[in-house]
């Protein structure tokens, strides 16, 4: 057996995040993007919490995004920061729901209505590509899927990517409904 010393963490030590390396680009490859459920287990939310606390849950942890669980534990959907928004909020205040009733499954994205891409086809191709298609689609999240297997194996957020390569990256909803049409049959 090998003896490892252990020594005590210097004051100078520094806890470190993947937005502060500074070796990806545009043209890297979109997989070194894609949190990757075969390698991290993704935060989960269950779809009868309070939208309050999902809020303070995804302050806290300084998270973009997290999946949405059922009771029974089956994959409902996804609930972005942005989904928490104080203003999300209150257009649902203003059409008469409490602040305090509104739950993670009213503000979330059902399962239905999230976009994919095919995993497969996201090893052969550059996380510029894969924001572009995203953009087109209106889509700030997809779904990365194991099409062989019918796994969901992780997830891309633009705010992510955009985060660590140190850029500003918005995409908004499609202009229109042909736009939409053609962004959706792009993507898929």
């Amino acid at each position: 057996m090998k003896k490892l010393d252990l020594i005590p963490l210097q004051d100078s030590d520094k806890l470190v995040f993947p937005e502060e390396f500074h070796e990806l680009s545009l043209d890297s490859p979109a997989l070194e993007f894609v949190t990757d459920f075969k390698k991290h287990h993704p935060a989960v939310l269950t779809a009868s919490m309070s939208a309050l606390d999902a809020a303070q849950v995804l302050r806290t942890g300084h998270l973009s995004w997290v999946l949405v669980m059922d009771h029974r534990g089956d994959f409902v959907g996804l609930l972005s920061a942005e989904d928490v928004s104080y203003q999300r909020v209150m257009q649902y205040v203003a059409n008469g729901v409490k602040r305090g009733e509104l739950t993670v499954g009213d503000l979330m994205r059902r399962r239905n209505r999230l976009q994919l891409l095919n995993r497969e086809q996201l090893e052969n191709t550059s996380v510029r590509d894969v924001l572009a298609s995203m953009r087109n689609g209106g889509q700030r999240h997809c779904l990365v899927v194991d099409m062989n297997r019918h796994h969901v194996r992780g997830v891309i957020s633009a705010e992510d990517v955009a985060a660590r390569l140190h850029m500003e990256y918005t995409i908004g909803a499609p202009e229109n409904l042909a736009e939409l049409l053609r962004a959706v049959a792009a993507v898929h």
